[in-house]
């Protein structure tokens, strides 16, 4: 089967991620849809687009997160879905599983990791349409429940509904209890010594025939060795052949409890291992600037030394940002006045703008915003004051650079201006095709802000604004 030519919508909020994956998915000879948040990916499909295959990330920012969307979208739409995730806890995982069967990939685990996920996931909807397909040419449905039934890797046994007496159970059930399937049949559930928390007694089982449906998300299930298992307990009343019956399934879940007793034991030191983590990523960003240095003070060639130098500008101001999490009391805020304080400081002395005699004037609000905010809008700062130190004094000159924080209510402007000779006009800066300032509009977007660039008598102002949730 050709993967080449399908549609695939990807969900991503984060801006660059989102471009990079879809450039990569296109070079793989997908024709590839993006959309940053959860409404904008329901938008294609209301619109009756024909996608092939989504790639949904968990965390969409604000609104609806991806495992939202995925139940709303496949409610109507029934195309595979891979979730596309840096969450690898178990409950997570576990979600995504009751919605989709179709993959669940950690990001950063490799392109060909993805991709060999890709093409499993369309071939196993084509094995799922041809098996629906071959369903519906069945004429014996009790042959195709008796398969299922016997091959279901939950435990599951059917109960008369009016007297309560077992009349079907499944291998799976029995190795589950240790009883064989002549000791269950025709009896009681309550006789059933397995049972005894479920049912308990005669009361309990009036109480499931009246409400037709009874669900244990964690129950001590006796084995018959005297061993207890943790299992998931669900029973449902419906009709066969104008006869009532329950059908009860139940999952071993031993496996998921012991990780979920591991999990509750690592987040007892969450905010320790939490600040160590922040604390190595600062040095290996540390580190990764410093490569560039050297890299960059070997070459000649000065256009290769300007595209180093760009890149570490915004590794340092990663840097920065992580540098300031690991100083606050709260993991969850940056200091924002603090962090684009540090990043024109650090720029200053890096092209030597102290000996051109270039005057920084901040007048910066204190507000303290998440992660979301405050690392697009320290790139959104590092690449238009890039751009002044370059471009605005020409020949050594000397001038001000002046920057305005402000917040009234939840909004938030800032404003970044200089007294040099001007740059380009903002139609040019809207065609621009220069990598710098599309980043500087996609990180806008990304925050739901507005980026203007406005001529001044003498020199350039940029505003964005945006607000706070």
């Amino acid at each position: 089967m050709s993967m080449t030519g399908k549609t695939i919508l990807l969900v991503e909020d984060e801006a660059i991620l989102c471009m990079d994956q879809a450039e990569k998915l296109k070079k793989n000879g997908y024709n590839v849809i993006t959309a940053g948040n959860g409404q904008a990916a329901i938008k294609w499909f209301d619109n009756e687009n024909k996608i092939d295959l989504i790639l949904m990330d968990i965390d969409l920012g604000k609104g609806m997160d991806g495992t939202e969307t995925a139940q709303i979208i496949l409610k109507k739409h029934p195309v595979p879905l891979i979730f596309l995730s840096s969450h690898t806890e178990t409950d997570y995982i576990t979600k995504a599983e009751k919605i989709t069967s179709y993959g669940y990939v950690v990001k950063n685990t490799g392109d060909n990791v993805l991709f060999l996920s890709i093409k499993m996931a369309f071939k196993l909807y084509q094995a799922y349409q041809e098996n629906e397909e071959k369903a519906k040419s069945l004429n014996d449905s009790e042959l195709r429940y008796r398969r299922l039934f016997e091959s279901a890797r939950d435990g599951i046994f059917i109960l008369d509904a009016d007297s309560g007496k077992i009349i079907d159970v499944n291998p799976y059930l029995m190795d589950l209890i240790g009883f064989d399937y002549d000791e269950l049949t025709g009896r009681h559930l309550w006789e059933i010594s397995p049972f005894h928390d479920i049912s308990e007694n005669k009361a309990k089982f009036s109480e499931l025939q009246k409400q037709g449906y009874v669900h244990y998300e964690n129950l001590p299930l006796l084995h018959r060795n005297g061993l207890i298992k943790h299992v998931e307990f669900v029973s449902n009343v419906y009709t066969v052949n104008k006869r009532k019956i329950i059908q009860c399934n139940i999952r071993d879940i031993e496996k998921r409890k012991q990780m979920e007793d591991a999990k509750e034991i690592l987040l007892a030191g969450k905010v320790t291992m939490l600040r160590e983590l922040q604390h190595r990523i600062k040095n290996s960003l540390f580190i990764i600037s410093g490569l560039i240095n050297i890299e960059s003070d070997r070459l000649q060639d000065p256009v290769s030394k300007e595209v180093l130098h760009k890149i570490r500008d915004r590794i340092d101001s990663i840097s920065h940002l992580y540098g300031l999490l690991n100083c606050s009391e709260n993991t969850d805020a940056i200091q924002l006045d603090q962090y684009i304080a540090n990043i024109l400081e650090l720029l200053l002395e890096s092209y030597s703008a102290i000996k051109r005699k270039i005057l920084l004037k901040l007048s910066l609000d204190k507000i303290f915003v998440g992660m979301d905010i405050a690392l697009p809008t320290g790139l959104i700062v590092t690449e238009l004051a890039t751009n002044i130190l370059k471009y605005a004094f020409p020949e050594e000159s000397n001038g001000i650079i002046q920057v305005i924080l402000t917040r009234k209510a939840k909004k938030i402007s800032l404003e970044i201006s200089d007294n040099g000779i001007g740059i380009l006009t903002e139609k040019m800066i809207h065609t621009h095709k220069g990598i710098g300032m599309q980043i500087v509009h996609m990180l806008t977007k990304q925050i739901n802000g507005t980026f203007k660039i406005l001529k001044l008598k003498k020199g350039t102002l940029c505003r964005i604004q945006f607000q706070l949730s």
